[in-house]
C-alpha cells in the first residue's frame, strides 16, 4: 500500500541508519494480515482455494449462531461473517485483521520465507507483534459462560496456550537461529515463570520479551497508582531473569496511555514525573525502550468526539456502553484516561504546522494540542528539559557498566512513594532512588548511602545531598542564620526599607517586599511541606537572588509566567531601581542590633520595634497569644515539635503583617527598641547581654531572665 511508502524508501533508511553506526529493527506481524492483504483476499474467494487453510474459516452453529462464543479482545464477537462463501473467519482483533491459521505447514513456511527475506536485506532484528497469541486451543471450543454473556472474554484459549514453544522454536531454526541480530517477543500473558524458558541465554527462542505485568496495571488503576504492586512486578521480573535472560525495560508502547497522565501529573509536575519515571526502569538490568514522544514527555489527548479517535476499540466500546444508554462525557473520559490513541498523535518536533510531523493540511490522527509547549526544538534548547535529562541519564548508563551488569536489589521495600534499589558490581554499587508521588517523602540513609556520591538528580540542582562533615557544618541551620544576619547588616533596606505584603491570598507562600530609595527586596517563604506555585512579578523575573535557604537554589527566576517553590523554601531577591517620589529614610530611628554568638552556638536576631507602650497597642490578639506560645517555649525545656513551631511562627507572621500596615505612619516616629526573637529554644539573649555570664549561668535565673524579657515585649 503507497501510504505506508515504498521499498526504495525502506532501503534507504537502512542505508541511513547503517551510515551512523546505528542498528534498526522492524515489526514483523506473525499472528494476522489485514484483511486487504493479497493473501486474505485469495483465502476468501473460495473454500478450494490453496490458501484458504492459511486462515481461520469455520461454519456457523445451527441457529445462525457463531462458530463459538469467543470475544474480540477489541470487543464484540471474534468472527466476522463471510457471505460468499458462508463461513465465518477468526479475528482475535478488528474484523479487519484475519487470524493466521499456524497449524498450517504452507503458511509457516510462507512466514518464515518473508522473515528470512526481510533479514537479507539488512535489518537488523525484529519485535515479533501478537507472538503468544499464534496458538489456539485445538478444536476452538465455546468457553464456559455461567453468567449467560453474548461473548465471552477468550484470553485462556488463545494466549499463551500449551504448544505454542513447538511453533517458536521451529520459527527460530528456520530463520535467525545462527544471525547476529536481535528479536524481541511481544508477550503478553506470558509470566515470569514461563518467561525464563522463553528467553533463556542457551535454549531460549527470544533475546527478550515484552512482559505484560507492568502496563496491565494501568487497567487496573486509574490514577490510583500503587508504588508498592509496581515494586513486587518489577522486582520479580528483574530477579527471576537475573542469571537466565534478559529483561526489555520499557513502560509506554502504542497501545497504552501515556504514562505521564497515567500515573504522573501532566500538568503541575511534568518535567519531575517524566524524568522520575526514565529514572526508574532506565538503569535496571535489562535493555530500555523508549517509545516515541516519552522522551519529551508527550501527554494524553482530549478529542471531544469519538470521530476524531480513529482506534477501532475505542470505538467498539463506545458504540456498545452508547447503546446501553451511557453518557457520552463518561465515555469520552474514560477513553481519555485508557484509550490507545494516547499514544498515537503525531510526534511533536516543534511549534509549526502539525507539530512540524507532516506539511499535509490534515493528519490521519488530530495532533496534540499542548504541541506548541511541548515539543523537541524546545527541549533541545533548555538544558534542563525533559529531553536532555534523558541524554544525561543514557550517557551515565553507557559510561557505568554497574547500570548494565549489575547485580539488581530493591530497597526501602515497603515505603508507598519511594522506589529505591541497588545495582552492584565487584567494585562498585550504585543507589537509584525515584519518589513517584507528588508528595514530599522522607526516608532514612543507611551507611553506604551517607559516604556515596550523587552523580544524577532530576531537579536543577538538588535540594540536599548527602555531604561530608565540613559540608554539612556550611549548610547548617547555624550557618545560614549567619548568611542572614550578614545579609541585613550590609543592605539597609533590610533596616529602614517599607515592608508591603505581596501574594496576600496565597495559602502556602508568605511574601513581602521592603523598598528604599533605590533597592527593593522580595522576601518569600514557603510555609508547607508541598511544592507551591505563582506567578511571577514583573521586578522579580529581572531581580537578582541573593539569599536561598537551599544549598543552591533549584531554580533561578526565569522569564516563565509561573514559578515553582519547593517544601519550606526561602528565596530573597534584591532588584536596583531609581523611584519616582522616593521616601524618606527616617534617619532618627536608631539601627537594629544584631548579636552574633556563633562561638557559643547561639545566636539572635533583633527587629525593630516600639517601646514597651507603644508595642502593646500594636500587638493583636492573635499576636499576643502567639507571643504567649513563644514566652512558654522559652521556660519549656523541652523543645516544641516542628509542626508547633510552625504553626506558632506562621500565626505571629500574619498577625504582625496586620499589624504593622495598619500602624506605619505611627512607627514612623517611634523611638527605637529591640527585641529578641528565639533561635534555638534553649537561649533567648537580650540586645544587651555583655554583664551575663553565660556559660555560666543558673538554669532557674536563665529562664526567669528569657520569661521577663519575653513579657516586656
Amino acid at each position: 500500500m503507497d501510504v505506508f511508502g515504498t521499498m526504495e524508501d525502506a532501503d534507504e533508511l537502512i542505508k541511513q541508519v547503517h551510515a551512523r553506526n546505528m542498528r534498526i529493527i522492524f515489526d514483523l506481524v506473525l499472528n494476522h494480515t489485514s484483511d486487504e492483504h493479497p493473501w486474505f483476499i485469495e483465502s476468501r474467494t473460495s473454500r478450494t482455494n490453496p490458501k484458504r487453510d492459511w486462515y481461520i474459516w469455520r461454519d456457523g452453529q445451527s441457529g445462525g449462531l457463531r462458530p463459538n462464543n469467543w470475544e474480540s479482545i477489541f470487543n464484540g464477537s471474534a468472527w466476522e461473517y463471510d457471505k460468499e462463501t458462508d463461513q465465518y473467519y477468526l479475528h482475535l482483533f478488528s474484523r479487519k485483521m484475519p487470524d493466521f491459521n499456524w497449524e498450517c505447514p504452507a503458511l509457516r513456511q510462507e512466514l518464515y520465507k518473508v522473515t528470512r527475506w526481510w533479514l537479507d536485506r539488512g535489518i537488523d532484528g525484529f519485535r515479533i507483534n501478537a507472538v503468544s497469541h499464534i496458538k489456539k486451543k485445538p478444536g476452538l471450543p465455546d468457553l464456559p459462560n455461567p453468567k449467560q454473556l453474548e461473548y465471552v472474554s477468550s484470553f485462556d484459549y488463545h494466549m499463551n496456550v500449551e504448544g505454542i514453544e513447538e511453533f517458536l522454536t521451529e520459527f527460530k531454526c528456520e530463520t535467525y537461529g545462527t544471525r547476529d541480530v536481535v528479536i524481541v517477543g511481544d508477550a503478553s500473558g506470558v509470566d515470569v515463570d514461563q518467561a525464563v524458558t522463553w528467553v533463556d541465554e542457551e535454549k531460549g527462542i527470544f533475546n527478550m520479551i515484552f512482559q505484560s505485568e507492568v502496563p496491565n496495571l494501568w487497567d487496573k488503576t486509574s490514577r490510583d497508582f500503587n508504588v508498592l504492586a509496581l515494586k513486587r512486578i518489577m522486582t520479580r521480573w528483574q530477579k527471576s531473569l537475573e542469571k537466565t535472560g534478559w529483561n526489555a525495560l520499557s513502560l509506554e508502547n502504542h497501545d497504552k496511555p501515556r504514562i505521564v497522565s497515567t500515573w504522573g501529573d501532566d500538568k503541575e509536575y511534568l518535567r519531575e514525573c517524566a524524568t522520575s519515571f526514565a529514572t526508574l526502569y532506565m538503569l535496571m538490568m535489562g535493555t530500555p525502550f523508549v517509545y516515541q514522544g516519552q522522551e519529551i514527555g508527550m501527554t494524553n489527548v482530549r478529542f471531544s468526539s469519538i470521530t476524531e479517535y480513529p482506534d477501532v476499540a475505542a470505538r467498539n466500546f463506545y458504540n456498545l456502553e452508547s447503546a446501553k444508554g451511557v453518557d457520552h462525557d463518561k465515555l469520552m473520559q474514560i477513553i481519555y484516561v485508557t484509550g490507545r490513541d494516547n499514544a498515537r498523535t503525531p510526534m511533536q518536533w516543534d511549534d509549526s504546522l502539525n507539530a512540524g510531523f507532516s506539511t499535509a493540511q490534515q493528519t490521519w490522527i488530530g495532533v496534540n494540542p499542548n504541541y506548541a509547549n511541548i515539543n523537541v526544538a524546545q527541549q533541545e534548547k533548555d538544558e534542563h528539559s525533559i529531553l536532555n535529562f534523558y541524554k544525561r541519564l543514557i550517557r551515565l548508563r553507557k559510561e557505568n557498566d554497574v547500570f548494565v551488569y549489575g547485580i539488581y536489589d530493591l530497597i526501602l521495600s515497603n515505603h508507598k512513594q519511594i522506589f529505591g534499589y541497588t545495582r552492584t558490581s565487584d567494585t562498585k554499587r550504585a543507589y537509584v532512588l525515584t519518589n513517584l508521588t507528588d508528595c514530599v517523602a522522607k526516608f532514612t540513609l543507611n551507611q553506604g548511602l551517607s559516604s556515596s556520591q550523587l552523580v544524577l538528580s532530576n531537579l536543577h540542582v538538588p535540594i540536599a545531598e548527602h555531604k561530608t562533615q565540613q559540608q554539612k557544618d556550611e549548610n547548617s541551620v547555624l550557618s545560614y542564620y549567619k548568611r542572614l544576619i550578614r545579609l541585613r547588616k550590609e543592605n539597609d533596606i533590610f533596616v529602614y526599607g517599607i515592608y508591603d505584603l505581596i501574594l496576600s491570598n496565597h495559602k502556602q507562600i508568605f511574601g513581602y517586599t521592603r523598598t528604599s530609595d533605590t533597592k527593593r527586596a522580595y522576601v518569600l517563604t514557603n510555609l508547607t511541606d508541598r511544592v507551591a506555585q505563582f506567578t511571577l512579578y514583573q521586578g522579580l523575573s529581572s531581580s537578582q537572588l541573593v539569599l536561598s535557604n537551599l544549598l543552591e537554589p533549584v531554580a533561578e527566576h526565569t522569564d516563565e509566567k509561573s514559578f515553582k517553590f519547593h517544601p519550606f523554601e526561602v528565596r530573597v531577591y534584591m532588584l536596583d531601581y531609581k523611584k519616582k517620589e522616593p521616601h524618606q529614610h527616617h534617619h532618627h530611628h536608631k539601627k537594629r542590633h544584631v548579636t552574633d554568638q556563633s562561638e557559643n552556638k547561639q545566636s539572635t536576631l533583633l527587629t525593630e520595634t516600639k517601646e514597651k507602650d507603644d508595642t502593646s497597642q500594636l500587638l493583636t490578639k492573635k499576636q499576643q497569644a502567639a507571643l504567649q506560645k513563644l514566652e512558654q517555649m522559652s521556660r519549656d525545656p523541652v523543645p516544641q515539635s516542628e509542626q508547633t513551631q510552625k504553626d506558632i511562627l506562621s500565626s505571629l507572621a500574619d498577625a504582625t503583617t496586620r499589624a504593622l500596615t495598619e500602624t506605619s505612619n505611627q512607627l514612623k516616629k517611634a523611638k527605637s527598641a529591640s527585641i529578641a526573637i528565639l533561635i534555638d529554644q534553649d537561649r533567648l539573649i537580650p540586645p544587651d547581654s555583655s554583664e551575663i555570664d553565660l556559660e555560666n549561668e543558673p538554669i532557674h535565673k536563665k529562664r526567669e531572665r528569657q520569661r521577663s524579657l519575653v513579657l516586656n515585649l
